[in-house]
């Protein structure tokens, strides 16, 4: 299929449309990454996000996923509040340590504020349509580390083929492939990878045993019915404006600082200049295909956020970082 036929699915945008979503598990999960889908695509398989977690709905009540605004106006309140909590944390840390506060007497000391930062900063992640080996399409979800790893593979299929992975066909001449994941650990050991599918082959007439890349069809259910069952990879989240991110912001704000006292700041906030963008990388020589591959895979995946290149002050009850703080330390000591 053509990506110049692929259109929006309507039905992907309705409310009513569940999402089906494919989790990768421990172990081995064997997943067909999908063509570009939607004009919005801009011809690349996947869409990031920037996901805030940790913050409550203030019309709702109840905590949700927010999309940081940083990825559509390049700031983003909830990043910069972020970045001046940690500047607190390492003040905090230099005068415990001044002190003469032991490391361990310090993470407790600290841990609140440490579990808010790391609750709050945005998590990068990467959507894919993928079709499972049961023919089920739904969104594929990866960090930044199976991310790189998945591009990497994509882009040896293309040197080695000239051929789109994500093609819905299976020809010798222009086939997409099957991925292997897989997930080991847990919590912030958890680690990921991602492997071009191999299956056993077996000469008939030699009797040699060899690996190749698992090129099988996908179910015909997907290939006819593609435009029907992708789903529009820009409206997976709720995008929220810079401005509307400040009020939820604002609104979590006095709980936030009951939960964690040091998540009052009593300070504007600073912000310093994002990083440039990478430049893209030179594509491979391509051997194999009858044309040119144009899917796209080169944009920025850091897994840290950049921080805005404007200031904004942040609204909170007032509190210093440096009162009385000496004094803590010193009771902190002679506990």
């Amino acid at each position: 299929m053509s990506q110049s036929k692929i259109k929006i699915n309507l039905d992907s945008l309705k409310t009513r449309r569940e999402w089906k979503r494919h989790k990768v598990k421990d172990g081995s999960n064997v997943y067909r990454i999908l063509p570009p889908f939607g004009e919005s695509s801009n011809g690349y398989p996947y869409r990031k996000w920037q996901i805030i977690w940790g913050l409550q709905d203030p019309e709702s009540g109840r905590a949700r996923p927010f999309a940081s605004s940083m990825t559509s106006e390049k700031k983003c309140p909830v990043t910069e509040y972020v970045q001046e909590l940690k500047k607190k944390a390492e003040a905090l840390k230099s005068q415990l340590a001044a002190a003469g506060v032991d490391e361990e007497t310090q993470k407790e000391r600290l841990g609140a504020l440490n579990k808010l930062i790391s609750d709050l900063n945005p998590k990068t992640v990467y959507i894919y349509n993928a079709a499972d080996k049961s023919g089920d399409v739904g969104l594929l979800e990866l960090k930044s580390t199976a991310q790189k790893k998945m591009k990497a593979e994509m882009a040896q299929y293309i040197q080695d083929y000239n051929q789109d992975p994500t093609s819905l066909n299976s020809e010798d001449t222009d086939s997409g492939l099957w991925f292997n994941i897989t997930r080991s650990g847990m919590g912030r050991d958890t680690e990921y990878d991602v492997k071009k599918m191999q299956i056993k082959t077996k000469n008939p007439t030699t009797g040699k045993i060899s690996f190749e890349d698992d090129r099988s069809p996908l179910p015909d259910s997907v290939v006819e019915n593609y435009d029907n069952l992708a789903y529009d990879l820009g409206a997976v989240y709720q995008v929220k404006s810079y401005d509307e991110l400040a009020e939820i912001l604002e609104a979590n704000m006095a709980s936030l600082i009951e939960i964690c006292p040091d998540a009052d700041l009593g300070a504007s906030t600073t912000v310093v200049k994002s990083a440039a963008p990478k430049a893209a990388p030179a594509q491979a020589q391509k051997p194999v295909g009858t044309k040119t591959v144009t899917l796209k895979m080169d944009d920025d995946e850091e897994e840290e956020t950049p921080v805005a290149t404007t200031t904004r002050s942040t609204k909170v009850q007032a509190a210093s970082v440096e009162d009385d703080f000496l004094a803590e330390a010193d009771a902190l000591l002679n506990s």
